[in-house]
Order: C-alpha cells, then sequence, then structure tokens
C-alpha cells in the first residue's frame, strides 16, 4: 500500500553532489554491480559517464546523471553520441540515462531505441527519469531517509519496507535503535573522502586499507563481541589519524545480523539506549560529543549508562567503539578527583593509542606494493610530510575545498603559486613574485576593490591547517625574519600542486605573471626555466625578458635556449647576438655552437678562441675535438692529434664526438682525414664509428661508402658485413648480398636477416622476405615478428597478420598493441579497438587516426578531446590534424594555440606554418580576386 500523500520526491532541489550520490546508493542496491563507483571528480572530463559498476556476468555498466527539468532529444542524442564514439570507461557496454525529470518524452526515448538498433552490441535503451526512480526508491526507505529525511521515507516508501527504516526497527513490539550494519554508509558515520586521482578510474571511493600495529588490538575487542561478551573501545589520536577509517575496517568483520546505532547527541542517546538490542555497534565518533557537550550532569548520565550498557547480560554482547582527540582525552580522563567520576571510571583502560605517523617499517611495506595496490595511498606514502600518509589522504580534498571556496584573490594567488611550480620555478615563491603576479589573474574592478592588506589576509586563511595537515600555501621553513612581519618565501601543497599539473595544463598565464617572474623570481635559473616555459608557449617577447632579466644575473642558459629557437625558426642571424652574449656569461654550449658556426664561416681565430673557453670552462668532448679540428685545418696536425687523443681517451663519448668530426671532413671532401678519425674512433670503442661515415656517403658516393664498409671487415667492425649486405641488396646486387649476410651471421650478427627481409618486402618480394624473417626470428631477432605482421597486412593476410600481432603481445612485446589498434579498427572491431586503446594515450591517438580514416572524423574527435581534458594536451596535435583534414582550419588553429598553451612540444612551428599557409591562401584569392 502507497502512502500518496507523496508522490514524487524533490530531486531537482537536491544539491547536485547530493542527487548523484544518490543515485549510486540506488544502482549499488538495484543493479547488484560490485564495485560500483562513481567515475571521475567535479570538473573532470568523464565521458559522460558518472557511475561504473561491474555486473555479475562481468560486464560493466555505466550512469550518466542529468539533473535538469527538461531533458531533450537534442540532450539524448549528444549523450548517446558521447558513450557511443567515445572511450568506454572499462569497456562498459551498457548506459543508462538518470534524469530529474517528471517524465520522458516520446521522442527521447525513440531515439534511444532507435541507437540500440543500430549499435546491438551496446545496451543503450534505458531512461531512469523521476517516476522511474521513484519506483525503486518505495522500497528503500534507507537512502530516502538519507537525503529527504525519516518523515518523508515514511510518507513516501512502501509500508512493507517501512519496517527497517532507520533509526529504529520494531522487534518483539519494542523498537530497537539502529540499521543493519550491511546498511551503514561509512560516510555517513564520518570516514573521511580521501583523494582522487584523475588517472585512476576503477578504485572505489575509499583507498585500499592498510594495517597498522594497532588494528590486532581493534580486532581483539571484535572478536570479544563476537563470542558474547560486551566491550569498549575509543581510539585515541590527533586529528586525521585514521581513527573513524579504522573502526569501520574492525566492524566490517561482523557478521550480517549485527546492527549499528549511530546517536545523533547525548539526548538522543540517554533516551534510546535502553532499547539497545544483543548484537549492536553503538558507533561514537568523536565521543566527546557525548561525554563533554558542556553539560557536566548531563556527560556523567551518559558515561553512567553507557557502563550500565557494558555490564547489561540482556543487551549483551555490544561493541561501544569511540575516537577522541588527546586535548578531549585529557579532559575527560585528568578532572579533579570529585569531579567526572562515572566519565573516569568508563574510560579506564579501554583506549587505543592511533600513532599520528607511519614508521619508516611501515612506509616501506607501503611503498613495496606488497600490502596495498590503491594509487592514492601510493602517491600519500610517496609525497606525505614526515610519515603523515593518513592526514594526506584526508587533507587534500579539504585544501582543494579551500582552494574552490576561496575569494578571487586567495584563488588568484593559488593560480600564481601554481602556475609558477608547474612551469618550472623551484618550490619556495617568493612573497614579492605572488603578490604581483596574483593580479594578473584579477579583473580590474577585483583590483580596485582589493583592501589593502589583502595579501597578508589572504596568506593567513591559505595557510590554516586543513584536516591535520598545512594549508594550501604556507610559508616556507626559514622564511620567516625577525625585520619583516611577513614570510619571504611560501610553499605550495604538493597535492595542490598535483591537481594544478592536471587541471591547468592548457592554462598559459597572462602578461602581468610573466612580468612579475621576470621582476621577483627566486633565482636566476627560475627565470631560466620559466623563460624556457614561455617559449614553449610561444610567449616570445616574455621569453626574451626572462632571458635578459637571468643574464643580469649571471645566467645564460635561457638566452643559449632563445638563441636556438630564433635559429630554428630560420633566424639566423638575429640568433647570433644572444648566442654571443650567452658566450660571454659563460654558458659552455652557446659557446660550441658559437665556435662552430665561426669554424664553418673559416672565421678561425674567433672559433679557436670559442672552442678554448669552452674546453677550458667545461672540458666538453665536442669543444675539444673543435679545437683540434681549427688546428688540423691550420697545419698544426701534432697539436691536433694530441687533441684528438685526449678526447678518444674519455670514452665511449669522447669516441663519438671523433666520429661526428670525421663526418663534417667527410662532408668537406676530406676523405683520408675523414677515414683517419673514423679509425681512431673505432679502435677507442664506438663500434659505430665506421657505419656512421659510410652513411655519410651513402646517397652521394655509394662506391665510396661501400669501400668504407671494406675498410671497416679489414679493422675488425662485425657491423660491416651486415651493412654490406644491404648496402648491396639496395643496389640490386642480390648475390653479395647473401654472401655478406651469412657472413654476417657466422659473426652473430643475426640482426641481418632482418634488415634483407624488410627490403626485400619494400621491393614487393614477399616470400622471400618472409623466409629471410622468419629464419632471423628463429635465430633469436624478437624484432623480425613485426616486420613479418606489417608483410602479412601488406599481402592482404590480415587474419594472419593479427595473430602475429597477438603472439608479440604473449612474448611480452607492447608495440604490437599499436598495430592491433589500427588492425581492430579497420575492419570494423571497434569494440576490441576501444577496449584496446584504453591502456595508453598513444594508442588512443592510433585509434583516432584509424577512425578518421575510414571517414568517421567526428568520431575520432570525440575520442580524443575527452582525453585532452583529462590531461593529455599532447593529443591536440593529433586533433588538430584531423580537423585540418576535414577542412576545419579554424578548428585548427584552435587546436594548435590551446597546444601552444600548454607547451606542447612543435605547437608553436605548426601553428607558425599554419599561419603562414593561411596568410599565402589570402594573398592569393585577393590575387584572384584582382584577376
Amino acid at each position: 500500500m502507497i502512502d500518496k500523500k507523496i508522490g514524487f520526491l524533490p530531486f531537482h532541489e537536491m544539491p547536485w553532489d547530493d542527487f548523484e550520490r544518490l543515485v549510486w546508493e540506488l544502482v549499488q542496491a538495484s543493479e547488484s554491480l560490485s564495485p560500483c563507483h562513481r567515475y571521475g571528480t567535479p570538473g573532470q572530463a568523464q565521458g559522460g559517464v558518472d557511475i561504473v559498476g561491474r555486473a555479475v556476468d562481468g560486464n560493466w555498466h555505466a550512469f550518466q546523471v542529468k539533473q535538469v527539468t527538461r531533458f531533450t532529444e537534442a540532450d539524448a542524442r549528444k549523450a548517446l553520441d558521447t558513450f557511443v564514439h567515445g572511450p568506454h570507461p572499462q569497456g562498459a557496454v551498457r548506459l543508462v540515462i538518470v534524469t530529474s525529470c517528471r517524465g520522458t518524452r516520446t521522442q527521447v526515448r525513440d531515439l534511444a531505441h532507435d541507437y540500440q538498433d543500430r549499435h546491438p552490441s551496446l545496451t543503450l535503451g534505458e531512461i531512469w527519469d523521476a517516476e522511474h526512480l521513484g519506483l525503486l526508491l518505495r522500497s528503500r526507505p534507507f537512502i530516502v531517509a538519507r537525503y529527504f529525511g525519516d518523515e518523508v521515507a515514511r510518507r513516501f516508501c512502501d509500508h512493507e519496507a517501512l519496517g527497517v527504516l532507520s533509526p529504529t526497527e520494531s522487534v518483539d513490539g519494542l523498537d530497537r535503535p539502529g540499521i543493519l550494519l550491511a546498511a551503514a554508509d561509512p560516510f555517513g558515520l564520518e570516514v573521511h573522502e580521501a583523494i582522487t586521482l584523475e588517472h585512476v578510474t576503477d578504485d572505489g571511493p575509499l583507498p585500499a586499507y592498510f594495517r597498522r600495529p594497532f588494528d590486532d588490538e581493534l580486532d581483539t575487542a571484535v572478536d570479544q563481541a563476537r563470542t558474547g561478551l560486551s566491550t569498549m573501545k575509543v581510539l585515541l589520536g590527533d586529528s586525521f589519524t585514521g581513527k573513524t577509517r579504522a573502526a569501520w575496517e574492525a566492524i566490517q568483520r561482523l557478521p550480517g545480523e549485527w546492527r549499528l546505532w549511530h546517536p545523533a547527541g547525548p539526548d538522543e542517546l540517554l533516551a534510546t539506549i535502553d532499547l539497545v538490542a544483543p548484537r549492536t555497534v553503538l558507533w561514537l565518533n568523536e565521543i566527546n560529543r557525548y561525554l563533554l557537550s558542556g553539560d557536566t550532569n548531563r556527560d556523567e548520565q551518559v558515561a553512567a549508562r553507557l557502563t550500565r550498557l557494558l555490564r547489561s547480560a540482556r543487551s549483551a554482547p555490544v561493541l561501544v567503539l569511540g575516537t577522541a582527540w588527546h586535548e578531549h582525552w585529557s579532559t575527560m580522563t585528568t578532572a579533579p578527583r570529585d569531579e567526572r567520576a562515572q566519565t573516569k571510571a568508563l574510560l579506564v583502560r579501554c583506549w587505543i593509542r592511533v600513532p599520528e605517523t607511519l614508521s619508516e617499517d611501515e612506509l616501506a611495506l607501503l611503498t613495496a606494493g606488497t600490502e596495498v595496490t590503491d594509487e592514492r595511498m601510493l602517491q600519500a606514502a610517496r609525497l606525505a610530510e614526515s610519515g603523515h600518509v593518513i592526514q594526506y589522504l584526508a587533507g587534500g580534498p579539504a585544501q582543494l575545498e579551500r582552494y574552490e571556496t576561496g575569494s578571487p584573490t586567495a584563488r588568484a594567488v593559488l593560480h600564481a603559486a601554481m602556475d609558477a611550480r608547474r612551469l618550472g620555478h623551484c618550490l619556495d615563491l617568493p612573497h614579492a613574485f605572488l603578490k604581483n603576479a596574483a593580479a594578473a589573474y584579477l579583473t580590474s574592478l577585483q583590483r580596485d576593490l582589493t583592501r589593502p592588506d589583502w595579501f597578508p589576509r589572504v596568506v593567513e586563511y591559505l595557510s590554516a591547517p586543513c584536516r591535520g595537515v598545512r594549508g594550501p600555501l604556507t610559508p616556507a621553513p626559514g622564511s620567516s625574519m625577525p625585520e619583516s612581519p611577513e614570510p619571504s618565501h611560501y610553499r605550495l601543497s604538493d597535492f595542490v600542486e598535483l591537481h594544478a599539473r592536471r587541471h591547468r595544463q592548457l592554462d598559459c598565464p597572462g602578461e602581468g605573471f610573466w612580468s612579475a617572474a621576470t621582476r621577483h623570481a627566486a633565482s636566476a635559473k627560475d627565470k631560466v626555466a620559466l623563460s624556457r616555459a614561455a617559449l614553449a608557449r610561444g610567449r616570445t617577447m616574455e621569453a626574451e625578458a626572462l632571458a635578459m632579466a637571468a643574464a643580469e644575473d649571471g645566467e645564460g642558459a635561457a638566452l643559449f635556449m632563445f638563441a636556438r629557437s630564433l635559429e630554428g625558426h630560420g633566424k639566423g642571424d638575429d640568433a647570433l647576438s644572444y648566442f654571443e652574449l650567452a658566450a660571454e656569461l659563460g654558458d659552455a654550449e652557446a659557446q660550441v655552437v658559437l665556435a662552430w658556426r665561426y669554424e664553418r664561416a673559416q672565421r678561425l681565430d674567433e672559433a679557436e678562441h670559442w672552442y678554448r673557453k669552452a674546453t677550458e670552462s667545461s672540458g666538453r668532448f665536442d669543444a675539444t675535438a673543435g679545437l683540434a679540428s681549427v688546428l688540423s685545418e691550420r697545419g698544426d696536425d701534432t697539436a691536433a692529434e694530441r687533441l684528438y687523443g685526449a678526447v678518444l681517451d674519455r670514452g665511449f663519448f669522447g669516441a663519438r664526438a671523433v666520429e661526428y668530426q670525421a663526418r663534417w671532413l667527410a662532408d668537406r671532401d676530406q676523405h683520408e682525414r675523414a677515414l683517419h678519425l673514423a679509425t681512431r674512433s673505432f679502435e677507442a670503442g664506438n663500434g659505430e664509428a665506421f657505419t656512421g661515415l659510410a652513411w655519410t656517403y651513402m646517397y652521394t658516393d655509394t662506391s665510396r661508402a661501400i669501400d668504407v664498409f671494406l675498410h671497416a671487415m679489414e679493422a675488425g667492425d662485425t657491423n660491416a658485413p651486415r651493412e654490406l649486405a644491404w648496402v648491396y641488396e639496395n643496389e640490386g646486387d642480390t648475390a653479395r648480398a647473401e654472401h655478406f649476410c651469412e657472413i654476417a651471421i657466422s659473426m652473430g650478427e643475426t640482426n641481418a636477416l632482418r634488415g634483407l627481409g624488410m627490403i626485400r618486402r619494400s621491393k614487393g618480394d614477399y616470400r622471400s622476405a618472409a623466409g629471410l624473417l622468419w629464419r632471423a626470428y628463429n635465430l633469436g631477432v624478437r624484432h623480425a615478428l613485426p616486420e613479418l605482421a606489417r608483410l602479412r597486412e601488406e599481402e592482404g593476410e590480415l587474419k594472419r597478420a593479427e595473430r602475429l600481432y597477438w603472439r608479440m603481445l604473449q612474448e611480452g612485446d607492447t608495440s604490437a598493441e599499436a598495430n592491433l589498434v589500427h588492425l581492430l579498427e579497420t575492419t570494423g572491431r571497434a569494440r576490441q579497438a576501444e577496449n584496446l586503446a584504453a591502456r595508453s594515450v598513444p594508442l588512443l591517438e592510433v585509434l583516432a587516426r584509424a577512425r578518421a580514416a575510414r571517414g568517421e572524423s567526428e568520431a575520432a574527435e570525440h575520442l580524443l578531446v575527452p582525453a585532452i581534458r583529462q590531461g593529455h594536451p599532447q593529443l591536440l596535435l593529433p586533433l588538430a590534424a584531423l580537423r585540418m583534414q576535414r577542412g576545419d582550419t579554424t578548428g585548427a588553429e584552435l587546436a594548435l594555440r590551446q597546444a601552444q598553451d600548454a607547451g606542447v612540444r612543435f605547437a608553436a612551428e605548426r601553428l607558425a606554418k599554419l599561419e603562414l599557409e593561411a596568410e599565402a591562401a589570402r594573398s592569393e584569392a585577393v590575387r584572384d580576386a584582382r584577376g
């Protein structure tokens, strides 16, 4: 029988997070999914999925939650497209759209069924609206009561279900307080939510529990209760040391018929405690609420009634679990002799101390991964300060909450700190920098309305402790000076910094940030790092200003990078002055580059000067080799040979520097000198010296390359027969190719077979190539297998190719994943391709390109965009390429600008190229218009 007084629950009036959590609890209760958890975090791109869970058949189901008053056909299409074309969390095969609307339009349901027909491998036709949610909730009063209150639950839920409604249950004519233990919610019992990691989606709402020695004592109390003995324990520790979580884990060992009662306060406890049934956990988190309520007489009554409950045979067994801070415990147990006698008697010998930190042994065990594999616990163990792992887990969300709810000025200071740290500034952020940089994150009106003392007020707000950990921004150690009322430097919390590195990747600070950094960054090295970051984001003027500021502090590295950037953009003449200034400041790289440029311009005096400077200041191999080259050009061969010998005596990298010198001489037609240096490099341990020299000639003078390899064979180079086999095969001399291939094999160079097979495959001789590749594989060349697989693909033998790729994976060669993703996608097995591509970002890019090649450009974009929002800005480059392929130049430019702002490598170059092409196209259009 239904109480008609309430027909619908007011879902639309709930806070959004409560509505999503209600749906999550309802899904767990009605769908038998385990595990089942909320997917992602607020503001994070989640591919249109809010809840995921695994069914008993092993398949994952996804739920999208929409708290809206209208849900249109367009909304449904967008939701379904996002799921169908995007990566499916955990490979989910079912999508349920949950809305708070009173009903669902016929057009929406028809659209969902249409999608179901078009995608038979998925389950897409379900829309849960407020009416459907109500039907499910009528038999679940616990959930209704938790979100709407007991009175609403009594008036809404089925009469048959109300018998188990919290907080009391009718048994033998008496109302027994509490709920079944299985229905308890850890968060409702004040277990704190932990940090979340955006890249991890399969962890539950609570981190895996890490047992500590005190858990054994707690387990003993639980075991006593299970055997029929009433007992009480209070977990004693400071704020956020894991007390409540430990108690929650302990009661999970109790049988299913046990109940749990969490009285709201001392008044409810006194009114109901006599009705406590056997096998009940009395949950007294923060026991000071009941025994230090401000009314000593009432506190003593509570203590007396708890003592009587523990002694009562009629109620046994009961387990009373409490938690307390040290300061509250001291007040309760050290009162004068004639005060709080009942409380002191109750609490004697019932405490269990919870350490504030993990010991070194516990940290080692945790990070070894033998006990816990939860990524959140491992991150906390790595980053928590002085073993404060539990505080880190609980404090992270509080730090973020303070950031998210802060004033505009507080958020501005944090944004400046976040951006400084993620762009390369050291840990300690100067007071002056933060104060000046923060202005760049405020509107002109906000700046005008700030109070004169706004900065110290913000710092006071941000540095206040959060759940037992430091605030999001706190004074750096040792930064407080007696002569100054304010610390000179501040530090950003690790957790907030990690959050910023994930969520602010696509943000490039404004001009005010860079200006503040130029004037106030902590050191020259910080200015170098920030100049590099500005350069990567196309902020050329800001990069130059920071580089010049670093130069004023005596550091030339940023000027060198700036000069390299100019050179890379075809502005070599402009770069020269920056190279010179960096070299004058003692930057060894700049000195070598400057010397190299002078040497090639035959300005030998200047080349010698800078090579000597670099050799004296850094001892670089390339500087000494360059100096030897200059002396050789001047005819001082004795001095040159001595310097080459000094370089070669310094090991492999010195030998490589001499090899590079040999290549340069070869380009200048100094062949004998080049061969002499290559020989010396080889004799010094560089096995690639002759190969490097020979390939310098390969495309201009093949006969000379062959001569080099023949000389190398005489010198004992085991690489030479292999290289000769490949050269002769490319030249069409199969007999000599096979001759030298066999020599190479006899010398242990079995990779010669693989290379020969690849060349024949490129010529279309698949049969011979396959034989060579199989022989190489059987001789232990494992990377011959991917070449075989690609050969089968080229032949059109896709099934054989696929078998080979799977074989590679079985042998541990993960490079096959990309080939498999492409093959699965192009053969119409999109679901398998998506599941495999979900393993990594590069695979997602492969899938997107393959999908675009099949003509599904928009679907390919649907794959990339969520991953970009989840912290993978490098995917903006393939996104721009896809947009260009379909003629969306504006969209491509937008993606490249975002990539440049995120500092993605090559983004600035590609953007510049696109802009040049666009300008050329506009000019051509103008010329055509003029006729």
